[in-house]
Order: C-alpha cells, then sequence, then structure tokens
C-alpha cells in the first residue's frame, strides 16, 4: 500500500498540498482553498464516504474535477487522523496539568520546609557573628590598650632621655661653653601659649573676667595674713581665687608654691618634663601632675600643662599655667592608664612686694571631667568651695607655717619641731591615698575581681616592714558607704575616742593569720588600753589637724614586734571643717623603732565627706515645694594587712572579715547619732549647732552667738532690735530665743545651713533644732518672690545688712508663709571677722 502523506485543517492551510504516491513519482497534490472549503462542508455532512459516495461528490462538486477518487479517499483518512489525534492530545494536557498541580503542592512544600531550615540556620549563623564581633570588640580594645602601653612606654623613654639630658645639661661646667636649653617641638609657639596664658591669667585674677563671689566663711588663722577667698559658680569647671596679704618674702612664697606635693595632700607626684628660658627673661616649663582620688568610686586626675614665669614691667613676679594639647605645638603628653586627663584653665599667682609683706592673688581653675564620675560623688569635682579648701586654703596655710617658723613664732604648742610633724602627716596621708587608689604601678593588683560584695580588695609586694622582715606582701581592703545626717568631724572624733566600738575583733578564729600578719598592724586578744589616751604630739594646721602616739598594751610576750607593745602613729585633720564638702579623716599606722626613715607606713582608715542635701525633681506644680533629703556623707575605709606569701589565703579571709566587723560597727555608730539627731556620746567639746542641739541658757556657744547677735545687729543698723531690753533680767540667749521676729542663723558658705533659729522661727518653719540643719536658707525664701541669698549677698558685704522687700517663704511641710518685712546682716566674732549670716522675719503670718 502506497503511503501518501495529505496536509489538511490548519496545516493544509500553511502546506497547500499533498505528496502523491510513489507511482507518480513522488509528486504532490496542491488544493486550493475553494476545494478545501468544500471538502470539510462535505466532511461535516459524513466523514468516511463509501466509493459510491466519493463518487456522487465527485460528480456533485465540479470544483472537486481532476482529483480522483483515491486522492479523494487519502485526504478523509487524514482528516479523520488529525481529529483523533488532537482528542488524544487534549485528554493528555489535561492529565499534564493535574500531575503538574501535585507537583507544583509538593515543591512548595518542600520549599518551605527548606526556607525554615535556612531561616534556622541564618538565625544560628547570626549568634555566631555577634559573638565573632563581641569577642573582635575585645580584641580591638586589648590592641587599643598595647598600643596604648607602647605609646606610655616610649613617652618614658622620651622623658627619661630628656630628662637625663636635661640633669647632664644643667651640670655641665661653665669652662664648657654656655649652656642650651632643651628644644622640645616649636618653642615660638609655646612662648606664644605661655603669653595668651599669662594675658587670661591676669584677667582673671584682676576679677574683670570671671564673676568671683566673697566666701567669708574661708580664712587664714594668722592674725598678721589678711585677705578674701572668693569662689565662682558661672565659670566653666570649678574656680577659686585668694587674695591675700602674708608676711614673707616674694621668691619664697614662689618656691614654696612651685612644690606643690610639699603643701597639697591631694598631689600624688609632679614632674618637670622639660624647662628652658625664653628671651624676656622668664622661663617656660612642662609639667606633668598627678592628683590622687578621694574616693574610690572614680579614677584620678593627672594634668599635662605649661608652666610660665615671668616679671611684669611693675616688678612683679607671675607664675601662670594652663593645659596644653597637640593643637598648640606642645610635645605629647604621658600616658597614665589609670588616670582621667583633667584640663586646667589659666590659673596661677602673682605676687607683689608691699609694706607688711608679699600680697598675692592665688587663682586655681580646673575642669575636672565631672560628667565622668558616679552622681552621688560628682558634688566632690563640682564645688568650687571645696577646691578651695583643698588647693587655696592648703597653699596659704603652708605658706603661714613657713612664715612662723621662719619668724620664730609658733602658735600652737608642739612637742616636735613643726617640720618634722608636717612631714610625718604629710606621710601618713599618703600612704592612706595610696591605699584608697591601689595604682598598679606601684604595684598593687585585684585578688576580688569576681568578688559578689562592695569590698576590693588588692595585694603587692613589697620590701621589708623592719623588725617584721618576714612580710613580704600588703593585703589592702577597702570600700564606701554612704551615712545620712551624721556630720564627718563628729563621726571621727567619736572613732577616735571609742576605738573599741569598732577595732574589737575576736582573732581567736584566725589564730593563724593573726600570729603571722595581723599581731603586727592590729590590737590582738591579748592588747589592753583600746580606749586609753593618746599622746599629742603636736597640730599641724592650727586647731583642725592632730597628730598623735597611741599605744596598746599588751599582756603577754609577742615575738613578731620588737616590743611588748603596740604603738600607733594617728592624724586627725577636719576638725574644723563643717561647711559643704567638709572632709574629716582618721588615719593610722603601725609603728615600730626598727622601720626605715624611708619606708611606707602601713596605713589605714577612715575618710569622710559631707555632700550636702539633696532636692528633689520638680514636680511640675507652684503649689509643691521640692523634697529636701537629710545631708548625706560619703564614708571611704580602707585598711592594710601585712602578709606572708605562704599564708596569703588565710589573711585575706581574716581581713574581709575584719572590714565587714569595721563597716558594721561604723553604721551602727552612724544610725545612733541620727536617731538622736545629735552625738549622744560627746562629752568633752562645745556643742555643735549643726547637730540640732538643745538651747538652755548654760550652753556656751549659743550664749556666745547671742552676744554676737545683738552687738552686730546694733553696730550695723545702729539701733537696737525691737523689743530688746539691755536692763531686762535675762540673758540676750533668752531674750533672743523668745522675740517675736523669726530669727536665724546660718553659715556663710554656697551651701548655706541653718545653724540656730529661734521659738517664732521654729513654729513659722514648723520643725525642731534636730531638724534644723536638714535646711538651707535659698531653701527657706524659695517662695512667691523667688529671692536667693546669692542676690543680696554683695550688698550684705558692703554695708553690713540688707532690707528685704515683702514676700513669702515656705515651711518644711511646705505651707506658705508671708512675712512684711526682712533684714539679713553680718554677725562679726570678736576679732572682726565673719561669723555667720542672721536674718530676721518681721509680722509674719501662715498663709
Amino acid at each position: 500500500m502506497e503511503r501518501t502523506e495529505l496536509a489538511v485543517g490548519e496545516g493544509s492551510r500553511r502546506g497547500r498540498g499533498v505528496r502523491r504516491g510513489r507511482q507518480e513519482g513522488g509528486r504532490y497534490a496542491r488544493y486550493t482553498e475553494e476545494q478545501i472549503e468544500v471538502l470539510e462542508k462535505v466532511y461535516a455532512e459524513c466523514s468516511n464516504p463509501n466509493y459510491y459516495r466519493r463518487a456522487q461528490i465527485m460528480q456533485e462538486q465540479p470544483i472537486l474535477r481532476g482529483i480522483n477518487t483515491k486522492q479523494l479517499k487519502i485526504w478523509f483518512q487524514n482528516r479523520r487522523h488529525s481529529r483523533n489525534s488532537g482528542s488524544r492530545v487534549s485528554l493528555l494536557t489535561m492529565e499534564g496539568a493535574e500531575i503538574l498541580q501535585t507537583s507544583l503542592v509538593r515543591c512548595r512544600e518542600k520549599q518551605k520546609k527548606e526556607n525554615g531550615n535556612l531561616a534556622l540556620e541564618n538565625k544560628k549563623l547570626a549568634v555566631a557573628n555577634k559573638m565573632l564581633r563581641q569577642e573582635n570588640d575585645g580584641l580591638q580594645k586589648k590592641l587599643a590598650q598595647i598600643l596604648c602601653e607602647n605609646d606610655h612606654l616610649r613617652n618614658q623613654v622620651i622623658t627619661l632621655t630628656s630628662t637625663v639630658t636635661t640633669y647632664n645639661l644643667g651640670r655641665q661646667p661653665e669652662a664648657n661653653g654656655p649652656q642650651h636649653p632643651i628644644r622640645i617641638g616649636d618653642n615660638s609657639s609655646l612662648l606664644s601659649l605661655a603669653e595668651e596664658t599669662r594675658k587670661e591669667f591676669l584677667s582673671k585674677a584682676s576679677g574683670t573676667a570671671v564673676n568671683w563671689i566673697p566666701v567669708p566663711g574661708l580664712k587664714l588663722h594668722n592674725p598678721e595674713s589678711t585677705g578674701t577667698i572668693y569662689v565662682s559658680t558661672t565659670c566653666i569647671g570649678v574656680a577659686a581665687r585668694a587674695c591675700v596679704t602674708i608676711p614673707l618674702e616674694p621668691i619664697k612664697i614662689i618656691e614654696i608654691l612651685k612644690d606643690r606635693l610639699c603643701w597639697s595632700r591631694s598631689c600624688r607626684n609632679m614632674d618637670v618634663v622639660a624647662k628652658y628660658p625664653v628671651e624676656n627673661g622668664g622661663t617656660i616649663e612642662l609639667i606633668y601632675t598627678q592628683y590622687y582620688a578621694p574616693t574610690i568610686m572614680a579614677c584620678a586626675r593627672d594634668f599635662w600643662t605649661l608652666r610660665y614665669t615671668s616679671i611684669l614691667d611693675d616688678g612683679s613676679l607671675v607664675v601662670c599655667e594652663q593645659s596644653m594639647s597637640g593643637s598648640d605645638g606642645a610635645p605629647s603628653s604621658p600616658i597614665a592608664l589609670e588616670f582621667v586627663r583633667g584640663r586646667m584653665l589659666a590659673s596661677g599667682y602673682l605676687i607683689r612686694q608691699g609694706e607688711g609683706g608679699s600680697t598675692i592673688d592665688l587663682l586655681d581653675h580646673l575642669d575636672l571631667e565631672a560628667s565622668s564620675v558616679p552622681q552621688v560623688v560628682r558634688p566632690l569635682y563640682e564645688s568650687s568651695e571645696l577646691m578651695a579648701k583643698q588647693m587655696i586654703i592648703s597653699a596659704l596655710h603652708y605658706i603661714e607655717h613657713v612664715g612662723n617658723e621662719t619668724n620664730g613664732t609658733h602658735p600652737y604648742a608642739c612637742r616636735e619641731d613643726p617640720a618634722f610633724l608636717r612631714s610625718v602627716s604629710r606621710r601618713l596621708c599618703r600612704g592612706f591615698n595610696d591605699a584608697v587608689n591601689c595604682f598598679s604601678e606601684d604595684g598593687w593588683t585585684l585578688m576580688n575581681v569576681s568578688a559578689s560584695d562592695d569590698m576590693i580588695m588588692s595585694i603587692k609586694r613589697t620590701a621589708s616592714f623592719g623588725v617584721c622582715a618576714n612580710y613580704d606582701s600588703i593585703i589592702c581592703v577597702k570600700a564606701s558607704l554612704q551615712l545620712q545626717n551624721v556630720i564627718p568631724a563628729n563621726l571621727v572624733r567619736f572613732l577616735k575616742e571609742h576605738r573599741s566600738a569598732w577595732m574589737d575583733f575576736n582573732f581567736a578564729d584566725y589564730s593563724v593569720a593573726f600570729s603571722k600578719a595581723a599581731c603586727f598592724a592590729y590590737p590582738g586578744p591579748n592588747t589592753h588600753n583600746l580606749s586609753g589616751t593618746p599622746v599629742m604630739l603636736g597640730h599641724t594646721n592650727h586647731e583642725d589637724e592632730e597628730l598623735e602616739v597611741i599605744r596598746f598594751e599588751c599582756s603577754g610576750d609577742n615575738q613578731h614586734v620588737s616590743s611588748g607593745d603596740l604603738y600607733h602613729l594617728q592624724v586627725i585633720t577636719g576638725m574644723d571643717d563643717t561647711g559643704f564638702g567638709a572632709c574629716a579623716e582618721l588615719i593610722f599606722a603601725p609603728i615600730d623603732r626598727t622601720i626605715p626613715n624611708d619606708a611606707a607606713l602601713l596605713c589605714s582608715g577612715f575618710r569622710i565627706f559631707l555632700l550636702g542635701s539633696n532636692t528633689g525633681e520638680d514636680t511640675g506644680s507652684s503649689n509643691i515645694a521640692p523634697n529636701i533629703s537629710p545631708p548625706s556623707s560619703m564614708l571611704i575605709v580602707g585598711f592594710q594587712f601585712p602578709s606572708e606569701t605562704d599564708h596569703q589565703e588565710e589573711v585575706a579571709v581574716m581581713a574581709r572579715q575584719y572590714v565587714k566587723r569595721v563597716i558594721s560597727s561604723v553604721k551602727n555608730i552612724s544610725q545612733g547619732i541620727m536617731s538622736s539627731g545629735s552625738n549622744p556620746v560627746m562629752n568633752s567639746h562645745e556643742p555643735n549647732p549643726a547637730l540640732g542641739l538643745k538651747i538652755t541658757p548654760e550652753s556656751t556657744y549659743f550664749v556666745n552667738l547671742a552676744d554676737l547677735l545683738c552687738q552686730s545687729y546694733r553696730s550695723t543698723l545702729g539701733v537696737d532690735m525691737v523689743g530688746f531690753n539691755c536692763e531686762s533680767t535675762d540673758s540676750m540667749l533668752e531674750q533672743i530665743h523668745h522675740h517675736h521676729y523669726a530669727i536665724l542663723c546660718f553659715s556663710l558658705t554656697s551651701l548655706s545651713v541653718c545653724l540656730y533659729a529661734n521659738q517664732a522661727a521654729l513654729n513659722m518653719l514648723e520643725t525642731t533644732l534636730d531638724n534644723l540643719h536638714m535646711l538651707t536658707v535659698d531653701r527657706i525664701l524659695d517662695g512667691s518672690n523667688n529671692l536667693s541669698l546669692l542676690s543680696v549677698l554683695p550688698t550684705i558685704m558692703h554695708q553690713g545688712y540688707a532690707i528685704l522687700p515683702p514676700g513669702n517663704c515656705l515651711s518644711v511641710t511646705n505651707r506658705c508663709v508671708s512675712y512684711a518685712q526682712a533684714v539679713v546682716w553680718k554677725v562679726l566674732a570678736l576679732d572682726g571677722s565673719v561669723h555667720c549670716l542672721a536674718l530676721a522675719l518681721i509680722d509674719w503670718s501662715c498663709v
């Protein structure tokens, strides 16, 4: 059977022909459009015509002439085949769609599962990436620390080289030719900086560049020294200034002030890195200074400064100092990892020779980076008055002492040479500062890095302790705690006079540690006389500082000490300091005649700062006054224990328990003082008005205060107080206390605390004497007129008094009290100095 292919349907329209059989030589039969149309109509009527029907079709359709019967048959066969193929394709397409849909569903489920696995894996990778970043940050910090240490070591080498060069040049004989100063950096830029520093310092010292406020409460003790102390509350950082006249030569004063280590207890180290003269006869010095941190809650401070010494046209001597930076053309400063770099703004001293001695304009202006310390101790870094005490007053007191010794006058009794006593006192304070700071460069390392308590333990290797040569290390335990309503001087005085309340410790449970270490420094179970009276060696700073030796008698033999008894050398400071930032210290150290003179003392003790009252936040309502909390104090405790390497663990356990016992005892003591409103055990000193003691006719302090108050009112205003009868049988104190004016006395410091209030003032304020020291004058005057002491202080200091207009004040319970008039006047002491200020409110009534 011959095989023939015909194009049908749409394919026939494209092909337009069909191949004929092989008999015809493989030719194709071409169908026209009209022929295909006719065939499609016939196919629609009959898809499989027989032979007779095909012949009939050819007869009925003339257009099909030329096509034989066999060709027509093949066309119908191809047409039927084309139809059957299309049906099968459609069926196959439907089945394929169902299979495809099922496959797609499976793919989606598989993809969803894979996406979940990928998300989990991505999360794991993110955690791993975070850990890697943290590890990388730690490595970066370590790298930065290593680089910093490398720079520090390089600077030390440079500094050492410069120092050696300075030493050699300073000792060359004149025959070798003129000496050439060390040139560091660009000297012209340093000279320009020095001139700018002197100009800025002189503008501050003259009072034109800074608004200075006098603080009469800060004064010198020597009657031959006169002057005024000023502070500023509007400048950057803290600033204080003094203008005094002291009977001492200017050159001697400059030598003392330049040697900061001799008079500043807070100065750790001061190095003159480089020094060279300038053409105008002056001298420029590059100085690196380190200061101790007063607490364990903040880092110590250091300064990199330029000091410029010159002479003015009128012959006055000027020494000014200011911090340097890389932009000033100065060399890079030494780097200490345990210090925070402070900034010294233009400071210094101007000294003029006069008839009564030398007139000194002394100024300190520092930016101590207060934002970097915890909030609780930030007042210590923001108080200009506190800096005036620690810097200005300390320097002037030391100058007074040197002047007295030069003139052969000693205003206070001393059993020993005053210079020797000051040297010993400085060694004690320096030893305690070293214990509080525990610098790693001194060899200290932490022992309890992961401890959960608030105590810090450190250890360092050290040299001999004199007779106790077996001790080769020191363990230091230190802690700090905040106390409420405690005056530093009174707490220190109590700790001094009642040692058994905190020093008595049961060493029986630590017999090995005690026999191997503590017996050298602390009284043990065989020791008596814990409350014995110490031997006074002398006052090293008038009545404010005492140096004593106390003896603890031992009932048994102790082979670890050269004699049978234990001796402590102790210094007590801050006994006269009661204002804001008042600091009192009790520091002691064991002594033995075999201890070398240059050996560091094993100092321990207490340091208490008065931080002042805290004012609560504003509530947003004008009818609600801020809350006043009791004045808080910061106590720093530090104890050092000698130790042997073989018994380090036993001594550390004993030291921790000993300090815990001391802290617990101090807390109980402070709570007893706070709950009573006064010190219940004080029996040898005058009453302190800041403690709220009761007013009685026999109270010496208040009797004298009443006399001074009435005399100052009469001398200042020219009349006696209304209602005051000089011929009355009642004492002045009784008349003042029962006067119908509301009369208050308050200290003249930056934080003006009430010292006394008569009965009318107590009724007006709705308080008692026990709680009076919790109030400040600005808190009392914080009424509708927004009056403050600072606004009227210049008038008071100029004419001795100020009349206040009618206004309102606030009681302790926030009740508004109105008054018709008020007067503030200076209360002068017998020597003419300002003892305090007094305030009288006239015709007051509760609103």
